[in-house]
């Protein structure tokens, strides 16, 4: 959706009525600054203001999603039709009597069954530790994680092309190895047969190679808020596993007016220096995400915490501070730099 088009709609609506600014931001319960930013294009409403914004300017929120109104009644019009004639159908197929139903229903039990069977395989490639390599009656086996379930280990047999003696669990400093993985294995006995298995690396910690750098920017009327993204894991929803990680971004202040000493501040910003705990105050922490960055999200000149999520469908969310107030948005996209400041090291 176009953030100008959405924000021309709903002024021209809350004019219709006859409602300044603030008359619709005091039925809302938010500011009308808020209001300003939706009409002028620089932010969507929060997801949840859209029933009550939509009711507000007499309207559904088909139409206030569609910035027009007439359209989507007549889209509601077609789809009672079709219902009321789908439902006239359905009555005539059980009037015909229920053999044809029977006859269906087998069909369809016939189709489950053959989904079940091709579902109960299944071809994976990833990167994972491996939790345990043992020889049973001459047999090689190795252990993985379930990817979906990771209370239940599978039990995959060395196939020819796997270098049994060559898989060490861990490096020299305990460290758990990592392998790039190809197995096909079954979901109801989680068994099953490993083809290819190269060391990749190895997990310092809970993230290959991390390391957890301080910044320092100007946000939310704060003229120095640092912030870090920190305890790395593996997300376990990924595919393939092992190569993507979950963060937690905190977003923090000097709590007292309690400053840094220059050197040490200097020493903090540059990693070689952790923040002392004692003197952080929190303002900001969204865990569960990809990265985050202080930056300039929306183009109105005041720098926002833009944190890069693990959803396809919403990628970010951005924080603002209007009027004392801390407001979310899920922009659709966010500025090209931006973007490039939230890439992930293991995206290239």
């Amino acid at each position: 959706m176009n953030k100008e088009k959405l924000g021309a709609f709903i002024a021209e609506n809350r004019k219709a009525l006859g409602l300044t600014q603030r008359d619709l931001a005091e039925r809302l319960h938010i500011t009308d600054k808020a209001v300003s930013k939706w009409e002028r294009g620089l932010s969507y409403p929060d997801v949840t203001l859209l029933d009550p914004l939509a009711a507000a300017l007499d309207m559904g929120v088909e139409e206030l999603m569609a910035c027009r109104r007439q359209a989507v009644k007549e889209e509601d019009e077609t789809m009672r039709t079709l219902l009321d004639i789908s439902r006239d159908s359905v009555n005539t197929e059980k009037r015909r009597g229920w053999r044809r139903l029977i006859a269906a229903l087998a069909l369809l039990l016939a189709a489950a069954l053959v989904i079940l069977h091709t579902a109960a395989y299944q071809t994976v490639e990833e990167t994972s530790s491996i939790k345990l390599k043992e020889t049973v009656d001459g047999v090689n086996y190795l252990y993985v994680e379930e990817s979906w379930n990771r209370d239940h280990l599978l039990r995959l047999k060395c196939g020819d092309g796997v270098d049994f003696a060559a898989v060490q669990l861990t490096n020299e400093w305990g460290d758990e190895n990592t392998f790039q993985l190809s197995y096909r294995w079954n979901r109801w006995t989680r068994q099953g047969v490993v083809t290819s298995c190269q060391p990749f690396g190895h997990v310092v910690g809970r993230i290959m190679d991390a390391s957890y750098e301080v910044e320092c920017q100007p946000l939310f009327g704060y003229p120095q808020v640092f912030f870090t993204v920190e305890n790395f894991y593996p997300n376990p929803y990924s595919e393939p596993r092992g190569r993507v990680f979950l963060c937690d971004a905190r977003f923090w202040v000097e709590k007292d007016g309690q400053p840094l000493d220059t050197d040490l501040l200097n020493e903090v910003v540059d990693g070689s220096s952790p923040y002392p705990e004692t003197v952080k105050e929190t303002i900001l922490q969204v865990e569960d995400c990809l990265n985050a960055a202080i930056a300039d999200a929306d183009g109105d000149g005041e720098n926002e915490a833009v944190i890069r999520t693990r959803w396809a469908e919403k990628p970010y969310i951005v924080y603002d501070m209007v009027d004392g107030e801390l407001l979310e948005t899920w922009p659709d996209t966010v500025p090209e730099e931006v973007r490039q400041r939230l890439a992930c090291a293991w995206e290239g």
